[in-house]
């Protein structure tokens, strides 16, 4: 009978412990980790100091995020990199977690003004080296990845797809009937090749008929900086070709391609301004011309995620 008594006094003491009320805390849901690998990205160090082009390369980077309900963690590892043309050997790091709250299940956003660099293996602090100005933009969902940092000062590193495309949702330009560009960078020739969807020509007072997907390949490629007259020096891309057959494309997914000689390429210059993610392109086609100059919607690239303004990509997560 003790027990008994003694049982009922215990679970009476802990009734306004259990029950629900307003304010119980809400069991937060686990953290949700996973890791994204970009491979086979452009990594381009310019010269802080004068911003030449110093070095580069194709590199691949892994981003580890962990999101709970309020806040991601992102560390970022470099496999096999170099900031310098002179460095003899490449080197591979982990940048200290980086915190946001800009994300969500398909992106993440994270910038810091300073972050340790550490050994990829150990975690150890590596002090020779300083990281500083660090943003990030990963989406899962487009398979974009974009990657902004000085190191020591000295070398601003741009990392972005080695294929740079206006914004698309899910990249599906099948199912749209707009005019979308798509740049497809191989740093190893310094070629290009740019694809262009619903496109169509003028001549003299005719318009051709829209021609879903046609390539223009063989591009050369320069990695260079503008001096703008207005604001600081911008890295940017320019592309420039003569006399190029371009490739027509058809089929139900417009995969397959044939060369269309009635339609030499003439006097193709191109420009993708890296940092302010917008292009420009120009060139004769068939007796006519070909621009994209008037077309605002038309010249915005999606590649960076985090400096968008009211004039980048629509999206502004």
């Amino acid at each position: 009978m003790r027990n008994f008594l003694l049982s009922l006094a215990l679970m009476a003491i802990a009734l306004p412990f259990t029950s629900c009320t307003d304010d119980e805390p809400v069991i937060q849901d686990e953290p949700v980790k996973e890791t994204v690998t970009g491979k086979n990205l452009v990594s381009w160090t310019i010269k802080a100091e004068d911003g030449t082009t110093n070095y580069v390369e194709t590199a691949d980077y892994i981003f580890n995020i962990e999101r709970t309900k309020d806040e991601a963690t992102v560390s970022v590892v470099a496999k096999d990199v170099k900031f310098d043309s002179h460095m003899p050997i490449k080197v591979s790091f982990r940048m200290e977690d980086i915190k946001t709250t800009k994300f969500d299940e398909n992106y993440v956003r994270f910038k810091a003004s300073s972050v340790k660099f550490l050994d990829s293996e150990t975690g150890e602090e590596n002090t020779r080296y300083t990281l500083t100005n660090v943003k990030g933009y990963v989406d899962k969902k487009n398979n974009i990845y974009s990657l902004d940092y000085t190191v020591n000062g000295t070398w601003r590193v741009l990392v972005f797809n080695s294929t740079v495309s206006t914004l698309v949702t899910d990249n599906d330009y099948s199912a749209t009937s707009d005019l979308y560009y798509s740049y497809k960078i191989d740093v190893d020739d310094m070629k290009a090749e740019v694809f262009i969807y619903n496109v169509q020509f003028q001549v003299g007072g005719a318009t051709s008929p829209v021609l879903k997907k046609i390539s223009i390949p063989d591009l050369d490629v320069a990695f260079t900086t503008e001096d703008y007259d207005d604001g600081p020096i911008q890295p940017v891309i320019k592309l420039t070709g003569d006399n190029i057959v371009p490739t027509y494309y058809t089929g139900a997914n417009l995969d397959q391609g044939t060369p269309y000689p009635a339609l030499v390429v003439n006097n193709f210059k191109s420009t993708l301004d890296i940092s302010a993610h917008v292009h420009y392109i120009f060139f004769n086609c068939h007796g006519g011309e070909h621009s994209n100059i008037d077309n605002v919607l038309g010249s915005n690239l999606y590649l960076w995620g985090w400096d968008w303004t009211t004039n980048g990509p629509m999206r502004q997560n």
